[in-house]
């Protein structure tokens, strides 16, 4: 049984991923931090790390085991690193788990879909769950780059949210037509409000819209 749902290859994947998301995270991320910011380095890992992670994985692994035990596993190091207080200073902020909301949803929602439809995975239904995940990394990195460059400083604005409309309804729309565009627009609009971390939000809130608009409507 653990052979259809975790192969050789998949953990062959598995760790050439999670030695991908270090480099980004130890290498790629510092330089950028050090030529930018802090914020745009988190960007990047969001972007280069989970984003190509989530756009390859339902083509390179035989179920979605794989990714959820790497981004769990990559949740446990960043929450030790927190609590420890040793973070990484270039991406890290004292007092923001961004980054440990971010691999928590990455395998929450892979987990919750599977749980739901066990074969998601072989269908295009994969990206009720991939979607959500492209939307909160590049989505949400995109709105972030440009509120840096136009406003100079960490804030909600108006031009950061129009960039990230434009990229998720576009996205939205390419993979599932008016459902992913209203998704899109869910995502982007729940991204604006800090009571919740959104990357909590955009991930599960559009993964509910998606879901309810495909498989229930």
């Amino acid at each position: 049984m653990l052979g259809n749902i975790l192969t050789f290859t998949d953990i062959g994947w598995g760790i050439g991923l999670a030695l991908w998301v270090v480099f980004v995270t130890i290498v790629i991320s510092k330089y950028v931090a050090k030529r930018t910011t802090i914020y745009v380095a988190r960007k990047a890992i969001h972007m280069l790390g989970g984003g190509f992670v989530a756009i390859i994985s339902p083509f390179v692994f035989s179920s979605p085991l794989m990714p959820i035990i790497d981004s769990y596993l990559l949740m446990g190091v960043l929450l030790y690193v927190k609590l420890s207080k040793k973070e990484f200073n270039w991406f890290q902020e004292h007092g923001n788990y961004g980054e440990v909301f971010f691999t928590f949803s990455f395998g929450t929602l892979l987990l919750i879909m599977w749980v739901i439809e066990p074969m998601y995975w072989f269908s295009k239904d994969v990206f009720i769950a991939i979607l959500p995940l492209i939307f909160m990394s590049f989505g949400d990195g995109i709105t972030g780059i440009i509120r840096n460059y136009i406003y100079k400083r960490r804030v909600k604005g108006f031009w950061g949210s129009i960039g990230m409309l434009i990229f998720c309804t576009i996205a939205g729309y390419l993979v599932f037509s008016i459902p992913g565009l209203i998704a899109g627009i869910v995502a982007t609009a729940v991204e604006v409000f800090p009571l919740i971390d959104d990357n909590l939000t955009i991930p599960f809130s559009s993964f509910l819209v998606l879901y309810l608009l495909i498989k229930v409507v």
